[in-house]
């Protein structure tokens, strides 16, 4: 059997036994920093279930998903699971929170703090902001009250 074939009746059986049918909708892998990535999209009809409250279930799914797809076909994947495009719509409006925050503090030369304790959105915010110039980005704090700093730079 094919590998994704193996990876996507894995998924599948992993959603079924939770009591709910998953429709793979992409599955692709990539390179990405001498690790290869699995991109996983799904689609069902219990994704708020399955996503829980800020995609925490979501992170958890993919972590026992990585898990069990490892210890089954013996290729330790980086999995980035997505379901109903929650994450996708998540990445975008963090991106467009990112530029609007970055441009509110170069505007009143002023830095701009945003909460963000999940290393998922710091991520995002710090990748689209890392091509201005005219902003710092830094992460700051501990834990729940991890956030994030843009400081204006001209």
């Amino acid at each position: 059997m094919e590998e994704k074939e193996e990876i996507t009746n894995i998924i599948k059986e992993f959603f079924l036994k939770a009591g709910a049918e998953a429709e793979i909708k992409k599955i692709y892998t990539e390179k990405e920093q001498d690790k290869e990535s699995l991109i996983v999209n799904i689609k069902t009809k219990e994704a708020n279930i399955f996503i829980g409250k800020q995609g925490l279930v979501l992170g958890d799914i993919q972590l026992l998903l990585r898990k069990i797809i490892k210890k089954k076909i013996g290729v330790d994947y980086f999995l980035n699971l997505d379901i109903d495009d929650y994450k996708k719509y998540k990445e975008d409006y963090l991106k467009d929170l990112a530029q609007n925050s970055a441009n509110e503090a170069v505007r009143d030369r002023e830095q701009k703090e945003l909460l963000m304790p999940s290393s998922f959105d710091r991520r995002i915010v710090h990748l689209e902001l890392s091509k201005r110039i005219d902003v710092k980005v830094e992460s700051v704090g501990e834990g729940e009250n991890r956030k994030i700093v843009i400081t204006p730079l001209l």
